[in-house]
């Protein structure tokens, strides 16, 4: 992260003691301080602190300021306003890891982990795994809100150091299921995508929390052909995964993996009728033959679907998950305003979870 430090911050001495705090995340690497601004320069140059850093502090505060880094910024200051921080906010801010939340950590992790293996060229975020600099936060699947509520509202009363909403001092990105369960496949093979419940992302919406919502229904749907492939020899799998492998991209994307059609909690297990599923889902899968659709319909058998199936994330290389996404549109950063580009939705991923890192 960036670190701005007004003018008025250096000029006081009553500050001393927390810039040396905050000089611990500089010497580290975990944030960088930006000289760039020619007021803030000019007091940081003259003060009395300065002149009692070492020059090799001088040093790390100078080249880390000059590259070029595109990551969130955050002002020090000693300003009253809801956007910029004083600093103990901005110590207690800044110490914390970004947690990047999932709604089952043991589950998806080796999914998202594999997206930063392949897809972070720099290896960045990695190193940062490492450093303990990032972290999964396991968001205890639909009870993520009930947690980043009781942390948004935690110390507020309590702790003087916050003048404002405890959500503006946390540092998260939640990583959502969309729970799609079809796309419209339009007459000119444009994609129109089932609109999302306001639910799904109202709360962290209103708490100004980033966050994505997987483009396909689950993480599952993101599992390469080469891995369905590879268990193909196993008898109780073999009939669901040959009719799956003949599916089109966008039914792969949409198609419950582990429950096919399956009506609830029907024991023994028992398929819904093609005309009891949505119209648009109906539509969707129309091409597929009686036989197909029976045989999709009964889901994937794997003992302990959720966590054994996802240990499969972890021998896929770049090449198979770039195949699983290339028909997706790109997308462009949620959280940054200065970036234009559009990205795969692996590469936007790590784009976003670096600008906040």
């Amino acid at each position: 992260m960036i670190v701005t430090i007004k003018a008025e911050i250096f000029n006081n001495s009553k500050n001393y003691s927390d810039l040396n705090d905050l000089m611990h995340f500089f010497r580290k690497g975990k944030h960088r301080m930006n000289l760039r601004k020619s007021a803030d320069f000019i007091a940081f140059d003259r003060a009395e602190w300065t002149k009692s850093l070492s020059r090799s502090d001088i040093d790390i505060l100078r080249e880390s300021s000059q590259a070029q880094i595109n990551k969130r910024e955050i002002v020090i200051s000693n300003s009253d306003n809801e956007v910029e921080f004083n600093t103990k906010e901005a110590y207690y801010y800044l110490q914390q890891n970004l947690k990047i939340i999932l709604e089952q950590e043991e589950y998806e992790k080796p999914f998202v982990l594999k997206i930063l293996q392949e897809f972070d060229t720099t290896k960045e975020l990695i190193n940062s795994l490492q450093e303990g600099w990032l972290e999964f936060y396991n968001g205890a699947g639909s009870n993520s809100e009930s947690i980043l509520r009781t942390r948004i509202t935690k110390n507020i009363d309590t702790n003087q150091n916050f003048k404002d909403p405890l959500n503006k001092y946390l540092r998260f990105y939640e990583i959502k299921d969309s729970d799609r369960e079809y796309c419209i496949i339009n007459s000119d093979e444009t994609i129109t995508e089932q609109k999302l419940p306001e639910s799904k992302n109202k709360f962290l919406k209103e708490n100004h929390i980033p966050h994505h919502i997987l483009y396909k229904r689950e993480k599952e749907n993101y599992m390469p052909d080469s891995v369905f492939n590879g268990l193909i020899h196993h008898n109780d799998k073999k009939e669901f995964i040959k009719s799956y492998i003949k599916l089109s991209c966008h039914q792969k994307d949409f198609l419950d993996i582990e429950k096919g059609f399956l009506k609830p909690k029907s024991n023994p297990k028992r398929i819904k009728e093609r005309t009891n599923l949505k119209q648009e889902v109906q539509e969707l899968y129309k091409d597929l033959s009686n036989e197909q659709y029976r045989k999709i319909g009964l889901g994937l058998p794997f003992s302990n679907f959720k966590s054994e199936f996802s240990k499969y994330f972890g021998y896929v290389t770049k090449e198979d998950l770039e195949k699983r996404i290339k028909h997706q549109p790109k997308l462009t950063s949620k959280i940054n305003p200065k970036e234009i580009n559009e990205r795969n939705e692996f590469e936007h991923i790590i784009h976003e979870i670096k600008y906040l890192l």
